[in-house]
């Protein structure tokens, strides 16, 4: 009887454990820090394609959220994954001290979305 249950169990265990890693690994293998992407047009592409994965993967789990809601949850991976760089970008765009020239260029974006 022993034997019986632990042939059932290792099999149900090694199955769990398989489903959460590919899981696991399927929502957080396109997620970094904006600031670990290379500076070229293969690393900004790279960037944009992980963002629109993480942006979908969000409204997915949350599909009546509004653009504040992704927001505060883009602000929560940041801390969670010690985006050190973005947060400081963060605090500067708060504080008002951010370059003038770029916050036009986010203010003309988001326009025009």
């Amino acid at each position: 009887m022993k034997k019986k249950l632990f042939y059932i169990l290792i099999p149900i265990i090694l199955i769990s454990i398989c489903a959460i890693l590919y899981f696991y690994n399927r929502i957080n293998t396109y997620q970094k820090c904006p600031e670990d992407y290379a500076d070229t047009d293969t690393g900004l592409a790279e960037k944009i394609a992980d963002m629109d994965k993480w942006t979908n993967n969000f409204y997915d789990s949350n599909p009546k959220a509004m653009l504040s809601d992704w927001s505060k949850a883009r602000y929560e991976y940041w801390i969670n994954n010690n985006c050190k760089e973005a947060l400081e970008r963060y605090e500067e765009v708060k504080d008002g001290n951010a370059d003038p020239t770029k916050m036009n260029l986010i203010k003309e974006t988001i326009n025009n979305n």
